[in-house]
């Protein structure tokens, strides 16, 4: 499709596309190699010899600390974003949560990306996610608490708006099995106090590169209106 001329963009003539988020595939698998450094903060040394095939974790909460949506395309020859800054919770549990809306000008957008940033730290993790780690017919409870920048890039069709009175809708889905699944031994430090397993992974050290990658095919999008 080429890229048409388009009329300058005039932000007051321009159509709300309201960002909502599911997550999909709850259940995460922790690897072999993940599984013997689980061993050593447990303190049980037979977790690392039964973890041929991992450990299943179900999440019963996640959250994150979402600080930007942007909207990126090409516009004729022009390359242009519309975005929405904040600092709020999300439950990527609820389905779907509503994360908030972008006025985008009427035009022909194409090599459309929409990109969702989640940023924070020890305090105020970028992301939480609590449920049950299985293993030998026990369940334990896990804690795991991200800190540093994450950001998702979904790429979706062309948006063409033509009629300012529509309202859109833009429909994130983020795949949550991919977010941890490349975690090995030395990515992450924790505790085991009381029953409870916590872990640690801060994703702005060493780690940053691995959890990109991990991440780089974990979300899509699809833009609709009636």
């Amino acid at each position: 499709m080429s890229k048409p001329d388009q009329p300058p963009i005039d932000d007051k003539d321009a159509a709300s596309v309201s960002y909502e988020i599911s997550a999909i595939n709850p259940t995460y698998t922790l690897t072999p190699d993940a599984s013997g450094r689980l061993s050593a903060i447990v303190g049980d040394k037979s977790m690392a010899k039964d973890a041929s095939g991992g450990f299943d974790i179900t999440w019963d909460t996640a959250t994150a600390r979402l600080r930007e949506i942007r909207f990126s395309a090409k516009r004729g020859v022009d390359e242009v974003d519309f975005s929405l800054k904040t600092d709020r919770q999300i439950d990527l549990k609820k389905v779907p949560f509503l994360l908030g809306a972008i006025k985008i000008p009427k035009g022909t957008y194409q090599s459309v990306k929409v990109y969702a940033r989640a940023e924070g730290d020890k305090n105020n993790p970028v992301v939480k996610l609590k449920g049950k780690l299985t293993w030998a017919g026990k369940k334990i409870p896990m804690e795991i608490l991200l800190s540093g920048k994450i950001e998702l890039k979904a790429n979706g069709k062309d948006v063409v708006v033509t009629d300012t009175k529509i309202d859109w809708k833009g429909s994130l889905k983020i795949s949550m099995d991919l977010i941890l699944n490349k975690l090995q031994i030395g990515d992450f430090t924790g505790s085991f106090t009381e029953g409870k397993l916590t872990i640690n992974v801060n994703v702005n050290s060493k780690l940053h590169d691995k959890v990109v990658n991990s991440l780089e095919n974990s979300m899509s999008v699809e833009h609709s209106h009636n």
